[in-house]
């Protein structure tokens, strides 16, 4: 037994659990400056896209337009929570506040700091979800138990955008490059991975594509349990989310050394 807690002190995962809690620790001393944008905002984005666009859309399928786009927001605001952590908080908390330069004082690793940074990432993922999913439930748009399953998936969703935002921070000359990687990358992705309609009429190129992005995978297994709609199709969305998380955690961790070691 000893052996064990030995081997798990001595892991990536510990170690990048301590930067995970410097995170929520600096979180929890201001919290009352970001609590209302969360909790607000997807009230105000159901009821105007879910009931006002909604009045105009129609159903899709069979379904009401408001209940097919909740989930697609648990999805996506899973994501840019988690990325804009990544992105903008990760290089500020690297570059002008010099908090990684501190850590490296310590134990911790480059590795460690981006495992901590991208599990901080889909912490704040699953906090959004519980936000929208409350959003959603009040505007009766819930009926599932297995929604509940959203919040860890919205996790996995977070760790994935995450790791792949901190490439970007490890790599990134200045500030700036953020926006560029949402303007190229997440904002176009937003509109073409099922988030407000379905895919089935996008040019068979764009829909190839977009299977290829992590939000349609994200998306799709987000709406799957929101309706209580389960396949075995799912495993495959959860482990092509693992596989993006995994193999981005391994080219960040590899730049951030790079860029930290000198």
């Amino acid at each position: 037994m000893a052996s064990v807690s030995v081997a798990l002190r001595s892991s990536f995962i510990w170690r990048g659990f301590h930067v995970w809690q410097r995170n929520r620790d600096a979180v929890i001393r201001g919290w009352k400056v970001e609590l209302g944008g969360m909790v607000i905002e997807p009230f105000v984005v159901l009821a105007a896209l879910g009931f006002g666009l909604g009045a105009y859309v129609g159903n899709i399928g069979d379904t009401r337009y408001a209940e097919y786009l909740a989930p697609g927001l648990i999805a996506s605001y899973a994501m840019f929570h988690a990325t804009l952590d990544a992105t903008y908080g990760a290089y500020l908390r690297m570059d002008s506040h010099h908090v990684y330069e501190a850590m490296l004082f310590t134990p911790v690793e480059p590795s460690d700091i981006v495992v901590g940074e991208a599990m901080w990432g889909a912490t704040r993922a699953a906090v959004s979800s519980v936000v929208v999913l409350i959003a959603a439930s009040s505007f009766g748009l819930v009926s599932s138990p297995f929604a509940l399953l959203a919040i860890p998936c919205a996790y996995l969703v977070g760790l994935a955008f995450a790791s792949i935002a901190m490439v970007l921070t490890a790599t990134a000359s200045t500030i700036g490059a953020m926006n560029n990687f949402f303007t190229v990358f997440i904002i176009p992705m937003f509109y073409v991975s099922g988030v407000f309609f379905p895919l089935d009429h996008l040019p068979e190129s764009v829909r190839v594509l977009s299977w290829a992005l992590p939000l349609t995978p994200a998306a799709a297994l987000t709406r799957g349990l929101v309706g209580g709609n389960l396949s075995w199709q799912m495993l495959l969305w959860v482990a092509e989310l693992l596989a993006m998380a995994a193999v981005a955690l391994y080219v960040a961790a590899f730049f951030m050394r790079r860029r930290l070691i000198k």
